[in-house]
């Protein structure tokens, strides 16, 4: 019956057994769709795919990833019809090379598509073809320790008894709501990931652009972690539509992800930019959040937050700044030692003698008189130690002449006096 399922090539005995019953448990949880499959347009711009098994005047039942979910009728715009996930995946299976990469592509491919028993099978399959493979051991959620993979489940903190009776208690229209929404946010998945891939990522300026213009057009709020997961990672073109599109949604989620883009994007335009639009919404619960990082004795997650708060005019930071201008660290850094230069005057040593007259003379002896530090030479006498050194934090200074208009440098006794004063 599942013969069909079984590897090309017949990989060996074992591994087909295994294959046929993990694929089997997809189809037998009712992932598996008919030849044809039904993709859903939704009025919010979203959409759902499945198979429909049941439809009335009032809604449609819809076999999906994610389970059977419930769509009222007047939700859907239209219904187009096209082969299913499954089909394509089978495709995929069928021409995918037995090696480790290939295994975890297509595993990659099985995550975002909803797969999930086939993504496992195939990140299981990499690591029989390589034990020690990483993405694929990453991927499951193993560790390393000592040398050794270990599961990190093992590794997790014990859950609370409690969590699972109150999960169980769950309303099951909130289980049909999730089940919803996943559906959706699956096929906005699929639908920004092909935009990224085609055009934002392909260094062509025509793609680019109109792969931002598609990306800003989205209006459905349930796209926001969508757009977040899949444009975070990606170049520079990627992270740019992601803070214009974040920027039309006055969600919460939207204003969230600005404010972690703003403290931890490697670019620093784009981190002006998400500044700019939390400036812009001026909403309330940004600045602590902001100065809660500065307590978080990471120096450049400190510099980050410092940059924020200059940019959103935060008053209310002044005192926490002043505080920050410097801090001690113990750091491992360059000095110059002499331990090699030192012997230079011992071994030239002759003298120098100048007649100033007929009898006068002055001696002169061999001194080194270049730098050990200087513009053209080349440093060759150098070490590194551990030393206490005092981090002067620019960006802490710039944060407090923006927000207050004054200048005290590093000086924080003075910015105390002026704070005191006001």
């Amino acid at each position: 019956m599942l013969g069909w399922l079984t590897p090309p090539g017949c990989l060996n005995g074992v591994f087909a057994r295994v294959w046929s019953a993990a694929l089997a448990g997809v189809i037998v949880a009712g992932v598996a769709m008919s030849a044809r499959g039904d993709i859903l347009h939704l009025k919010n711009g979203g959409s759902i795919e499945g198979a429909i098994v049941e439809r009335d005047e009032r809604s449609y039942k819809v076999r999906t990833l994610v389970g059977t979910v419930t769509v009222p009728v007047e939700a859907v715009v239209r219904i187009e019809e096209k082969p299913s996930v499954l089909d394509e995946y089978v495709q995929r299976r069928e021409q995918v090379a037995d090696t480790p990469a290939a295994q975890v592509e297509l595993a990659t491919w099985c995550e975002e598509r909803g797969l999930k028993s086939a993504w496992r099978v195939h990140l299981k399959r990499a690591i029989e073809l390589d034990s020690d493979y990483e993405p694929a051991r990453k991927a499951l959620g193993f560790v390393r320790v000592g040398g050794i993979w270990v599961e990190g489940r093992g590794l997790e903190r014990p859950k609370n008894p409690g969590d699972e009776k109150k999960a169980d208690r769950r309303d099951a229209a909130d289980k049909d709501n999730d089940k919803v929404v996943a559906a959706i946010q699956s096929q906005w998945n699929v639908r920004i990931r092909a935009i990224k891939n085609n055009k934002l990522m392909s260094g062509v300026e025509r793609l680019v652009r109109d792969g931002r213009a598609q990306i800003v057009q989205i209006q459905d709020p349930l796209a926001i972690l969508p757009l977040v997961r899949v444009l975070s990672n990606g170049n520079r073109a990627c992270r740019e539509a992601l803070v214009e599109a974040l920027s039309h949604f006055p969600q919460d989620e939207a204003t969230m992800n600005l404010a972690v883009l703003a403290l931890i994007d490697r670019d620093k335009d784009i981190c002006r930019r998400a500044l700019l639009e939390l400036k812009r919404r001026n909403d309330p619960r940004v600045i602590p959040q902001f100065r809660r990082a500065l307590f978080s004795n990471n120096d450049e997650l400190i510099r980050r937050a410092a940059i924020g708060l200059g940019a959103m005019e935060a008053t209310s930071a002044v005192s926490d700044l002043i505080n920050l201008l410097t801090a001690q660290r113990r750091k491992m850094v360059e000095v110059s030692t002499r331990s090699y230069f030192l012997d230079y005057p011992i071994t030239f040593d002759t003298p120098t003698v100048i007649a100033l007259g007929q009898v006068s003379q002055i001696r002169h002896n061999p001194m080194l008189g270049i730098p050990s530090i200087g513009a053209g030479m080349v440093f060759v006498d150098r070490d590194y130690q551990m030393r206490n050194v005092i981090v002067f934090r620019t960006e802490v200074m710039e944060a407090l002449k923006r927000i207050t208009g004054e200048n005290f440098g590093f000086d924080a006794a003075a910015w105390r006096r002026w704070y005191e004063e006001q």
